[in-house]
């Protein structure tokens, strides 16, 4: 009888993990490409749709379990790694997000390293409203010419829920999904709103939007699926370029309805 031994590596150099969530608070159990923009950066699945990030250049004396000698590495989240995700889905669109690495990986701080980072992924205009969710759909535009514009900044604040983004595809278009309408209130005297007010803008930076005439749409819908990087980080433009923002646009959410904007951005 023969004996066959299963050799297993063991390599404690994890950094951090990535957690996806959809547009109404999801998990995302889906595959997820995850590409760096720094190279020798390693990452890797995992179960339950994880992203393990397991090298970043610079961070070797750093793991999610163990404390680095003093000196020997930079502080907790000095350093930023900017990585372009591309959902399997195809309701969910691409994103780019920026870490803050290393993390601590000390178990007792607020946000240790041992436990996941959570990255909101956006709906896809070809996602579908189903069940009581809302939704809204933008279109934005350049001012001047009326050329659609392609990886805009939409920001939706429906009243009494929080912010939601969307990012817009070749033809101009985002969509938002809403849960939680119709809202409620438990206090005596309880009433239902069956519509909640809202508003919308959009957000544009001309180095990274790609603005395209109706005759090149679908070429430009082409490219973007070949696309695997250069895409935008939301929440770094809805911090950076906010001052730019178009005027809102006010909106109804209602549940099973579908609400619609034309933004119009004009070139500064």
């Amino acid at each position: 009888m023969s004996t066959i031994l299963a050799w297993e590596t063991v390599d404690r150099r994890v950094l951090a993990a990535l957690a996806f969530t959809g547009p109404l608070g999801e998990p995302v159990r889906s595959a997820v490409s995850v590409r760096p923009a720094l190279p020798g950066v390693r990452t890797f699945p995992a179960r339950d749709g994880l992203v393990v990030i397991a090298r970043v250049p610079g961070l070797d004396a750093y793991t999610a379990f163990d404390l680095p000698a003093a000196g020997l590495a930079p502080a907790v989240g000095s350093l930023d790694v900017v990585l372009d995700l591309r959902p399997a889905d195809a309701s969910l669109g691409t994103r780019r997000v920026t870490l803050k690495l290393p993390r601590d990986p000390n178990a007792a701080a607020p946000a240790p390293a041992t436990t996941p980072v959570v990255v909101a992924l956006l709906a896809a205009p070809a996602a579908q409203a189903t069940g009581l969710t809302a939704a809204v759909r933008v279109n934005v535009r350049r001012a001047d010419d009326e050329r659609v514009v392609e990886q805009a900044l939409a920001r939706l604040r429906p009243a009494g829920l929080p912010e939601q983004y969307a990012l817009t595809d070749a033809a101009g278009d985002a969509l938002f999904l809403v849960a939680g309408v119709p809202l409620s209130s438990p206090a005596p005297g309880a009433t239902v709103t069956a519509e909640i007010a809202g508003e919308v803008d959009a957000i544009v930076d001309p180095a990274l939007a790609l603005f395209h005439r109706p005759d090149e749409i679908i070429r430009a819908r082409r490219d973007a699926r070949l696309r695997q990087s250069g895409f935008v980080d939301p929440d770094d433009l809805s911090v950076r370029l906010a001052a730019r923002a178009t005027p809102p646009q006010n909106v109804q959410l209602a549940t099973g309805r579908s609400a619609s904007a034309a933004l119009h951005w004009t070139p500064q």
